[in-house]
């Protein structure tokens, strides 16, 4: 029977499968059995794989480039929250610090203020300045303590470094205090070094004060410290008002002249204490 040229080719295309599967199943056992031995076909997969990386990283460049940006833009977006939270941090810390300073520096003034005071029996009342005389030879403050603390006409004040005045007008929330520095101000004082007494008067000056009431033999000197002599009751004794910067007597004067620099920084007062002594006057 005759075979046609159809069934001819078909024929020989199964025969040609046939072969090159067991052609191809013994060139892999021929490649297996080598790379058991000497490992030839190990380095022809490296020859290999060196020949195919440019094409294997051409290929996943895209998806490599990619990637690489997000994660950029997520690093950049964590760089950026970590940096705003440590401003945040950042600026807390310097407040708390400046926190810590202050109320550092409030205790130093407070210790100062306690430790300048022989009688610790005297009732002490913390005050702040709210405002000063607008009047420009008066020499005034209004502190925010009142008759409503316990403030009373006639208490002394003072400052951490000395006695600054007296209680003029006490309303409810708030009172008036006249500085020792005011033309209108009076205060009785003794000169430690030599006992003696005197009334030292305000000249309008902040810085300075004045006494007139001690005798030419008197051996005060300059330099001596001033301190509150309690007559008259309104300022308790023994609190400092000042020291001598100059004295001298003055022709046809019976009396020196003393000049006394306050120890009260009567031109910047900060902190404030009122000594309630409970002494009350008419004016």
């Amino acid at each position: 029977m005759a075979i046609n040229p159809s069934q001819r080719i078909h024929r020989y295309e199964k025969n040609y499968s046939s072969y090159r599967l067991i052609f191809v199943i013994v060139i892999s056992c021929i490649l297996m059995y080598q790379d058991s031995q000497d490992g030839y076909t190990k380095t022809l997969r490296t020859y290999l794989s060196v020949l195919a990386y440019p094409v294997t990283y051409v290929v996943n460049l895209p998806n490599n480039t990619l990637k690489g940006f997000r994660v950029a833009l997520s690093e950049r977006s964590s760089i950026i929250d970590e940096n705003k939270r440590l401003k945040k941090e950042n600026i807390q810390l310097k407040s708390d610090l400046q926190e810590v300073y202050k109320l550092d520096a409030e205790n130093k003034r407070l210790y100062e203020l306690l430790d300048s005071y022989p009688d610790r029996q005297k009732k002490f009342l913390f005050a702040d300045i709210i405002a000063t005389s607008s009047v420009l030879d008066r020499h005034q403050i209004i502190i925010d303590k009142g008759s409503n603390d316990g403030v009373n006409l006639g208490d002394a004040v003072a400052d951490p470094n000395g006695i600054i005045g007296h209680v003029i007008r006490d309303q409810v929330f708030s009172s008036e205090v006249l500085l020792i520095s005011d033309l209108e101000h009076a205060i009785p004082i003794e000169i430690t070094d030599t006992g003696e007494r005197a009334i030292a008067y305000g000249t309008g000056n902040k810085n300075l004060l004045s006494i007139k009431s001690i005798p030419p033999n008197s051996k005060a000197q300059k330099g001596a410290v001033v301190i509150t002599s309690g007559l008259g009751g309104r300022y308790p004794e023994g609190f400092p008002v000042g020291e001598i910067s100059e004295l001298g007597r003055k022709e046809g004067e019976n009396f020196l002249t003393i000049d006394l620099s306050p120890f009260a920084n009567l031109e910047m007062i900060n902190e404030i204490w009122v000594i309630q002594t409970g002494v009350t006057e008419n004016e």
